[in-house]
């Protein structure tokens, strides 16, 4: 049997408390398995100090063990009945706890899909192939329906298993699997070949879940350990909540230096405040993202704001449109930052995306943005954004762009009418209205650099050009980018500036922030 050996991650958040009450001492309770010594299935040896290392992390961030008593620790080679009991006695303990409760459950070992894109069932050390059914209580559905029954305010499952797919003995001739099916893996690997992508109205928003894999679809990770060391990192890390850690355990893994490229990613339905392991970043609340691959994002409300620039403006362009209102009929969704090396490196990898030369060799930081992108590139990038997602992906127009970077400000930047080295990566050796100078640095930085607007967006100004699909002739041979860059004289990072260049052109200075459409039920209120 050839093993496809998969991560997933569920995160079921009912009711998903604010960041006071995650900091406030909820009742937290995890339960950790790990088997190996498998009497059907092949030996594992990694999976026992996976397991220490994530309940070592949880146990640091005041999570306590299953038992609700003492530091988290870890369940080796448990029967299948033995897990069952051990998932109920939890179930019990978080009804117990109360509707404040927080439980974390992870499975470390061997694990079965009943045939091609059934449903994913954990092992006990003692299970049979020919002895799998599909209405095991151990399945992904069972587990998840069972906890989030004991009334707990979130719970989240990590399954970091093999995944074989077995044939159900009383099962019908399988049908051909459908696009997007979970396949076969290398033996010895640690990722899933394909990943099934469930159906719109199975994963909306207000659904509040999160199921994640350990590689993309189409990629291998062998089992060397570096998921869980990250993950067990990321556990520890302070001012994030669950679904940053996540993203964060995804664009680590995929920057790290080995044999194999592996990109954990995952269907996120959140958008809202997710719950934290050690304490919450006020700013991330209401932002969210479709996939590990996707950016970050946040949804603007429909309304109206300045557009262009007043007439006794300094440095005014003659392009610059006269500044007048400008409505934005409808609400859309805007990237917080700029695409990342990171997230562009999966779509290098998923085939979707040229290879750039850009900055992340000098800078290995997974949050460097993209760079050296030209139009084709960013129309190319959303697109896969686009399948991978199921959402409607895109570039910006050139409205809703300045619409996002103002964010209500009608002056020549979005925190007011002058600038300092303290507000934006640009030239800083070049001055504006005299405005103070600072050395030349001469490259992009992370893109969570400096302060965000009014809308919670990140250097939209500085850093990097932004691409956007507006055209500067009839033919669309010239396009609009804004923001300016790194490179950039402090002028040009008003925000009515705007650049025409050639559709084909491609610089060093030159990134991308992603839009998307929203369906009926995530459309926001005018302001």
């Amino acid at each position: 049997m050839i093993r496809a050996i998969g991560l997933m991650l569920l995160l079921l958040a009912i009711g998903v408390g604010s960041a006071a009450r995650a900091k406030g001492g909820e009742p937290r309770l995890a339960l950790v398995i790990a088997n190996g010594a498998y009497s059907h299935f092949d030996r594992l040896g990694a999976t026992y100090g996976d397991g220490e290392k994530i309940a070592a992390a949880l146990s640091a961030t005041g999570v306590a063990d299953a038992s609700g008593e003492g530091a988290v620790r870890v369940r080796r080679d448990l029967t299948e009945a033995a897990m069952r009991a051990e998932i109920a006695d939890f179930r019990k303990r978080l009804a117990a706890a109360g509707n404040d409760a927080f439980g974390i459950v992870y499975f470390s070992g061997h694990g079965v899909a009943a045939e091609s894109g059934g449903d994913v069932i954990v092992l006990g050390t003692d299970a049979q192939a020919t002895q799998i059914s599909r209405g095991s209580p151990l399945s992904r559905a069972a587990l998840t329906r069972s906890l989030m029954q004991s009334g707990a305010r979130t719970v989240l499952v990590v399954l970091d298993m093999c995944r074989n797919v077995v044939p159900l003995a009383s099962a019908p001739a399988p049908a051909p699997a459908p696009v997007g099916a979970v396949e076969d893996a290398v033996a010895g690997s640690k990722g899933l070949k394909r990943v099934i992508r469930e159906d719109t109205a199975a994963i909306r928003p207000d659904q509040g879940y999160l199921v994640a894999y350990s590689t993309s679809a189409g990629q291998i990770a062998f089992d060397d350990g570096i998921f869980s060391k990250v993950l067990a990192e990321e556990i520890r890390r302070p001012r994030q909540n669950i679904a940053d850690a996540l993203k964060r355990v995804s664009d680590r893994v995929a920057l790290k230096k080995t044999g194999a490229f592996q990109k954990p990613t995952f269907d996120y339905g959140l958008q809202g405040s997710a719950p934290c392991f050690v304490s919450c970043d006020p700013a991330s609340g209401d932002r969210f993202y479709d996939c590990a691959n996707c950016p970050w994002m946040r949804v603007l409300p429909s309304g109206t704001g300045a557009y262009g620039s007043p007439q006794g403006e300094a440095a005014r362009k003659p392009d610059e449109p006269v500044q007048q209102s400008r409505k934005i009929g409808r609400s859309f969704a805007i990237g917080v930052y700029e695409v990342t090396s990171a997230e562009w490196t999966a779509c290098v990898r998923d085939g979707g995306c040229a290879r750039m030369t850009g900055w992340e060799k000098e800078n290995p930081n997974p949050l460097v943005p993209a760079t050296g992108i030209g139009f084709a590139d960013a129309t190319a990038f959303v697109q896969w954004l686009a399948r991978q997602s199921g959402r409607m992906y895109r570039l910006p127009t050139d409205e809703e762009w300045e619409y996002a970077a103002r964010a209500g400000a009608s002056a020549a930047f979005p925190w007011g009418n002058a600038i300092s080295p303290a507000d934006a990566n640009y030239d800083q050796t070049a001055r504006y209205q005299g405005s103070p100078t600072a050395p030349y640095r001469g490259y992009p930085e992370a893109v969570t650099g400096y302060p965000p607007n009014g809308f919670g967006l990140y250097q939209t100004q500085g850093n990097v050009w932004e691409w956007t699909s507006g055209c500067a002739d009839s033919t669309c041979q010239r396009r609009i980018v804004r923001g300016g860059s790194f490179q950039s004289v402090p002028a040009e990072l008003r925000t009515a500036n705007r650049f025409a260049v050639s559709a084909t052109k491609a610089r060093d200075d030159f990134g991308l922030r992603v839009a998307r459409d929203l369906d009926a039920d995530e459309v926001i209120a005018a302001h």
